[in-house]
């Protein structure tokens, strides 16, 4: 009857045991670091491999924006979801098992951690879940309260701090050091997870545009209500600054810039990423009048202040006024070094060049009456990314950032010294508790703690230190 009784119950507690076991995995310091590493990686891969826009890219182009030596790999890298890894589970299964593991983390280390950091002084018979524990004993010399007082001298030159004795164990000394780095452990569990929240908050608010400003022309962005312009660029140290001129009206704005420097602007981080040099090119007419001039590339529009970007500098560069039958060719060899360059002017159907000129960059010249001058000048990518995750990003890696720092270099100690005075002598016990990751070794701490002290007393007989350690 009692067999066939507890037979239903049978799946239950199994569940039961799955839920702990998963439980006590998920809160593991190790779960954690793992998951961090494989979030990290995801989060490289995915910067690093060309990922799909709002467009739908084909396989072929994909894979054709991929590295040389990644392009044979590049169908089943699309087909695994590469194209889109920030779309994928390869970022966000890691990204939400470590929310949970965080979640589970803080709902189990709070407690214990509040308890070691609030108690004066610290129990002994409860342990830190996170720590490990190295016990020691030694002889007590003749004199055990002197040898006591020595004892704490040392902990105090180490940083320790003593804690009052309680009434009934006045002779129990707890030692703690780093005793406020306890909540340094929550900071690193509550960091991470504000980081993992706000990837899900950028999922949904996360927008971003690169904008190129040419010189002289105004460019506008689908993020802000008005036109950038570049103005003053310096060459030499990547920093310059750009106008913001709204469309409403209002006063235009000068915002500096450095090249990979963000910029806080209206809510958004403006990210210079590139600054290459153009030549921009403008032609008068007899009435002072600019004229609207032709590239012959086709990706380039034509412009009044047409701005022709340097590839090879032995590529030339093609444009033509229209309504004329005048073709100008730039050969831009040694605009870079010397500031110079060839021009050449033909006209339409004629076997030989009208104009064949080294040029300094800037200089006007005439053909036909028109006046042309070629400027060297900068343009300026920028990556404009707007989020309103970037407060939680920033806060999360401060937490975790600090946190990290702190148990680093003032990971919390807890030293207990027990002594069992028997006559003239007797048995000391000494007892450390730590983070189990921490740096430090307790057993060296322990003997030069104890040992030292202990051996000079060499009437007594000797007896050898015992060492037990316990590591939860």
């Amino acid at each position: 009857m009692d067999t066939i009784k507890t037979r239903p119950e049978q799946p239950y507690v199994r569940i039961q045991q799955a839920i702990a076991s998963s439980w006590t995995s998920l809160r593991q310091p190790k779960t954690a670091a793992v998951l961090v590493v494989i979030v990290a990686v995801a989060a490289i891969v995915g910067w690093l491999l060309p990922q799909q826009g709002q467009t739908e890219e084909t396989v072929e182009a994909w894979t054709a924006s991929l590295p040389p030596w990644l392009q044979p790999w590049g169908i089943p890298l699309f087909w695994l979801g590469f194209a889109q890894i920030f779309h994928s589970i390869w970022f966000w299964l890691p990204t939400a098992l470590l929310l949970l593991s965080c979640a589970v983390a803080l709902a189990d280390y709070f407690q214990p951690c509040r308890r070691r950091m609030s108690e004066q002084p610290a129990d002994i018979a409860w342990q830190h879940p996170l720590t490990e524990r190295t016990e020691q004993s030694a002889r007590l010399p003749a004199a055990p309260d002197d040898f006591l007082e020595g004892l704490k001298v040392k902990l105090i030159a180490q940083g320790f701090k003593i804690d009052d004795p309680l009434e009934d164990s006045d002779r129990v000394v707890s030692a703690v050091r780093g005793r406020s780095s306890w909540w340094a452990v929550l900071a690193v569990y509550g960091g991470l997870a504000g980081l993992c929240l706000a990837f899900i908050i950028s999922y949904f608010t996360l927008t971003v545009e690169t904008i190129t400003l040419h010189p002289f022309i105004p460019t506008t962005s689908r993020l802000f209500n008005g036109a950038f312009e570049p103005n003053n660029t310096e060459t030499t140290t990547s920093t310059g600054t750009m106008t913001f001129s709204p469309s409403n009206e209002a006063p235009a704005q000068s915002i500096p810039w450095r090249l990979y420097r963000p910029t806080p602007f209206n809510n958004t981080l403006l990210i210079p990423t590139a600054v290459e040099p153009v030549l921009t090119v403008t032609a008068h007419d007899d009435a002072g009048q600019l004229r609207k001039l032709l590239p012959l590339q086709t990706e380039l529009p034509p412009a009044t202040y047409l701005n022709l970007p340097l590839g090879s500098p032995d590529d030339p560069l093609f444009f033509l006024i229209p309504n004329t039958n005048l073709l100008f060719q730039i050969i831009p060899t040694n605009v870079l070094d010397d500031n110079q360059l060839n021009i050449q002017v033909a006209l339409e159907g004629a076997a030989a060049p009208v104009e064949n000129r080294m040029l300094a960059v800037g200089e006007s010249f005439e053909v036909e009456g028109f006046t042309v001058t070629v400027a060297l000048n900068q343009q300026i990518s920028l990556l404009a990314w707007r989020d309103w995750a970037v407060p939680l990003y920033l806060a999360s890696l401060m937490a975790i950032m600090g946190g990290v720092i702190l148990l680093y270099f003032r990971a919390p100690w807890q030293v207990w010294l027990i002594p069992e005075v028997k006559g003239r002598g007797g048995q000391l016990y000494g007892v450390v508790e730590k983070l189990t990751y921490a740096s430090g070794n307790p057993t060296h701490f322990l003997d030069q703690l104890l040992q030292t002290d202990a051996a000079p007393e060499a009437d007594l007989e000797a007896t050898p230190a015992q060492s037990n350690h316990t590591q939860t």
